[in-house]
């Protein structure tokens, strides 16, 4: 990633853009226009503030990234490349869509203006000319499959782990349970979940989020849209939509922190050797010694420092989260309780762990 600050350049050029790319952003504006009556009823809520975002011109943020240079590149996803730059003296995350994302980008910024939260990344801004410019709070640490797979990051300890998951828990029970209409993500995945430098999380990309009114259930889909190996068999089957889907998806989330694992795991290079992570819990769980089979998945970057008790517990609330049957999984408000009592109990035992440790350093100096 680059994060050096660099001179603005007084008289960068700027590539003209065609009549019809104009009139194209022109035309797609017009259908952005926020619903005040929405966003009145979002007010109220603990731990949230509706806001209007700032709308950047092209220029401002060619600038900011001397031309959308490759040295300011810090990512690439489904719908656009994503550049560092630092915006009217904050740091910034610039994603830049094609005009053929326009779905994607009206989804993002309907759900991002209308509210923020505390766990769901913050939108700052937005530009139509040229193309299509979403402008975020910048989070520098990376995203939570990065920090257990990824090269160069400290492995996360089992409290951190705990406090990751709780955080995003709080992000989805928000806008599954406190806006009308409701948003269902319907992309939830360690890849979507920032970690910012205090590790705590925040849950991004809401390009292919689904809105539903209160009191709807489930809501069938035309298409079917998602990551493989956190989507459920009534979406991935059928696409019927509900918020059970980012449940099902959050599950995996779950198995994921326990054992460091892909979504789905793959044998040898063939697909047809792929295992989904939900079925590879299952497997383990139901051997003759659970425990065993169990112990086999945690992840070994954790080396004996977790407590069983935890893992088994976040073990069973990721396998309520995973059920075939929507209807028999938890609600994410249920799943920030059970997390709110695991995470009190993960960080006692970090607590006595440390305490542990330094009196046998103590006993060992002859203190």
């Amino acid at each position: 990633m680059f994060y050096r600050r660099r001179k603005a350049k007084k008289a960068a050029l700027l590539p003209s853009s065609e009549d019809s790319t104009q009139l194209a952003a022109t035309a797609f504006m017009d259908k952005v226009a926020l619903s005040s009556t929405q966003a009145d009823n979002a007010l109220g809520v603990p731990g949230v503030t509706v806001d209007k975002s700032v709308e950047f011109s092209y220029e401002e943020l060619f600038n900011a990234t001397e031309g959308f240079s490759m040295s300011y590149k810090i990512g690439q996803g489904g719908f656009g490349a994503v550049y560092y730059a630092e915006l009217r003296g904050e740091k910034a995350a610039i994603k830049k869509m094609d005009m053929q994302a326009s779905n994607e980008f009206l989804a993002e910024l309907k759900v991002l203006t209308h509210v923020h939260h505390l766990n769901l990344v913050r939108l700052i801004g937005y530009c139509t000319e040229s193309s299509l410019f979403l402008v975020y709070e910048f989070i520098e640490n990376g995203n939570l499959s990065q920090h257990l797979r990824g090269t160069g990051y400290e492995p996360l300890s089992w409290a951190a782990r705990i406090q990751i998951a709780l955080d995003s828990a709080r992000g989805l029970e928000y806008i599954h349970e406190h806006t009308v209409p409701v948003y269902i993500h319907r992309d939830i995945k360690s890849a979507n979940i920032l970690i910012d430098k205090n590790y705590r999380a925040k849950v991004a990309d809401f390009g292919l989020t689904k809105l539903t009114e209160v009191g709807n259930t489930s809501l069938p889909t035309r298409g079917i849209v998602g990551t493989f190996g956190y989507m459920p068999p009534e979406y991935a089957r059928y696409g019927d939509v509900s918020p059970k889907v980012d449940v099902y998806a959050f599950g995996v989330v779950l198995y994921e922190l326990i054992s460091a694992k892909e979504a789905i795991v793959r044998s040898t290079e063939s697909a047809s050797d792929s295992k989904g992570l939900v079925y590879l819990f299952e497997e383990a769980l139901n051997t003759p010694d659970p425990k065993e089979g169990l112990q086999r998945m945690i992840d070994p970057a954790l080396g004996e420092d977790y407590p069983m008790d935890s893992i088994l517990k976040l073990t069973m609330l990721a396998r309520a989260c995973t059920q075939e049957d929507p209807k028999a999984r938890p609600t994410m408000r249920s799943i920030v309780v059970a997390l709110m009592t695991l995470s009190s109990t993960s960080e006692l035992w970090d607590i006595n762990a440390v305490q542990e440790n330094q009196g046998l350093v103590n006993l060992m100096s002859g203190r």
